[in-house]
């Protein structure tokens, strides 16, 4: 922020930045610039950007109530021709051919509101670039602060969400695996002379697998609606999609108004030559004030849609896992009655339940992550409207303007009025950069972590399916087949060679699911202490920036 020579329009009660600005604006700024190079008669502003004195009138009585002289409630001001009278409401920026007004304004309280066509000096229109300057950064902060309850609330994680879900999943896992071993051995024994499977081994072989697939539906079915609370939670709390999305897009459209305004009144700054510093100033730190908009709105959109996909990916992954667990204990319970019946269809049946279990294990991982990214996508298309300049924007385009504001900086002394009020918030620019590239570097490695995650558990995912397909296929083959559907020796021979068989792929793929599922939530719990000592969770980081907003802010009133 730049600030004016001290002149006495410099301490007007006139806040441009919360008045309407005409839309003639750029029509007056041209205007005002011949007109400071003709003769002050023609002109209420003066050579050097002040208003001349006009003989002692006040735009006020000096009374309590602040109401404007009576005998200049009726004063008309000379427009230039084809120019068109401001409304009541609207600050008009005057033209060269104005003679100077009277009853300009009206004093509603601590308000003012202009009134005719009233002209802005250089002068004036400098300092409100100042004011309007802190109240974009004001809204910039709030759209920022905005972002980081927005991460904390939506798609939540709680601190023992990944091992509460992995401790049933291993119980699922070891079950499966005891029925595999005890399928093993009592099958084993009996290669020779089917006739010595012991039916009651054989029952617990199956039942006990069944017991942890139910443990591990309902564990699967018990964080969907974790999550689903949250989610209900984050809503009522005002951070559902649409409020989301609507709320971003109001502080957008608060910022838009208000760089519009900088934008003309720096125009008419620019037509005092004696500005120029200030104009140059001001001309840089508005396209950082640009940038820091596009870098917030960016940042809500990486929010957004992650939290989206996130949420997305869990609940898609969670109904597999609620579906391949439940397709696998009818699969057992099938099993189960083929010997408590001694009806080998029923081994068919099952045979079917565990090739459809297999398959979803197969490729949920995949599945899920197709759908968290076409959730993902169909959110960026609610957020369309986010403006086009801001999806083309980049940090190096931030980085090189903050360059360019500090050479500025460095070019003129640091105390010279030009840039005082700059300096006082380079290190607030220079702050923000710095938290968005470490955010979006943060995004990036997040990324690249997520990637050899989804690579490991499709990788997971094709072993373990792929062994329980075909341990389906293989309870399929005697159990609809009619040639082993027999009580003669040979079936009950092929049937136990089959099942044995069943039974030692399911040894690996028990050990892996347990192995597998025991690194995913150690080297988690590892990364996550070692970011909790570097003070770089998530949670504390958001703490971390949120402090640092209020002081900003803090800063800025104090101005």
């Amino acid at each position: 922020m730049s600030s004016p020579p001290g002149t006495e329009a410099a301490h007007s009660n006139v806040d441009f930045g919360e008045l309407p600005i005409a839309k003639d604006m750029l029509v007056a700024a041209a205007d005002l610039k011949s007109a400071t190079e003709s003769p002050a008669k023609n002109s209420d502003i003066a050579p050097n950007g002040e208003r001349p004195d006009d003989g002692g009138d006040k735009l006020f009585d000096d009374k309590a109530d602040g109401k404007p002289k009576s005998g200049d409630l009726e004063t008309k001001c000379n427009s230039a021709p084809g120019d068109r009278a401001a409304s009541t409401d609207e600050v008009n920026l005057g033209t060269a051919y104005d003679a100077h007004p009277k009853a300009i304004a009206q004093n509603f309280g601590d308000k003012v509101i202009l009134r005719g066509d009233a002209s802005v000096a250089p002068s004036e229109a400098a300092r409100q670039v100042d004011v309007l300057t802190k109240q974009i950064l004001l809204k910039e902060i709030e759209l920022q602060r905005y972002n980081l309850h927005y991460a904390l609330e939506v798609a939540k994680q709680g601190r023992w969400k990944g091992w509460r879900y992995a401790f049933f999943q291993e119980i699922n896992s070891g079950m499966g695996l005891t029925g595999s071993i005890i399928s093993t051995s009592n099958r084993g024994q009996a290669l020779h002379n089917a006739k010595r499977v012991n039916l009651h081994k054989q029952l617990a072989a199956n039942y006990i697998p069944m017991i942890g697939s139910i443990i591990g539906a309902s564990a699967a079915a018990g964080e969907f609606g974790i999550n689903t609370y949250h989610e209900m939670v984050a809503r009522s709390r005002g951070f559902s999609p649409t409020a989301a999305v609507k709320k971003v897009r109001g502080l957008q459209q608060d910022i838009d108004s208000l760089i519009d305004k900088r934008d003309a009144l720096m125009r008419i700054e620019a037509s005092e030559p004696s500005l120029h510093e200030y104009v140059t100033v001001d001309d840089v730190e508005g396209r950082v004030l640009k940038d820091m908009r596009d870098q917030s709105l960016m940042e809500f959109e990486r929010f957004h849609i992650g939290a989206r996909k996130t949420l997305g990916f869990q609940q898609a992954q969670y109904l597999f896992d609620v579906a391949k667990y439940t397709t696998n204990a009818i699969g057992c319970n099938w099993a189960y009655l083929s010997l408590a019946n001694h009806h080998r269809i029923w081994n068919g049946r099952a045979g079917v339940m565990y090739a459809i279990s297999g398959q979803l294990t197969c490729y949920a991982p995949i599945l899920s992550r197709l759908f968290a990214k076409g959730y993902g996508e169909f959110t960026k298309m609610g957020m369309k409207d986010i403006r086009e300049e801001a999806r083309e924007t980049n940090m190096a385009r931030l980085s090189a303007d903050l360059n360019d504001l500090n050479q500025i900086i460095k070019k003129h002394q640091e105390h010279n009025p030009e840039v005082a009020t700059t300096v006082v918030m380079q290190g607030d620019y220079e702050a923000h950069e710095r938290t968005f590239t470490n955010e979006i570097n943060a995004a990036k490695k997040r990324a690249d972590a997520a990637k050899l995650t989804a690579t490991q558990n499709i990788g997971a995912g094709l072993f373990v399916g792929g062994l329980k397909t075909a341990s389906g296929v293989l309870f399929i083959v005697p159990g609809f087949n009619p040639s082993y559907n027999k009580s003669d020796t040979r079936s009950s021979r092929v049937t136990n060679d089959l099942l044995f068989t069943t039974a030692i792929l399911g040894l690996p793929a028990g050990v892996f699911s347990m192995l597998d599922t025991l690194r995913i939530q150690v080297r988690g719990e590892i990364n996550r202490h070692k970011a909790a000592k570097e003070g770089k969770l998530p949670g504390q980081l958001a703490v971390a920036r949120l402090k640092e907003l209020d002081q900003m802010e803090r800063k800025l009133k104090s101005l």
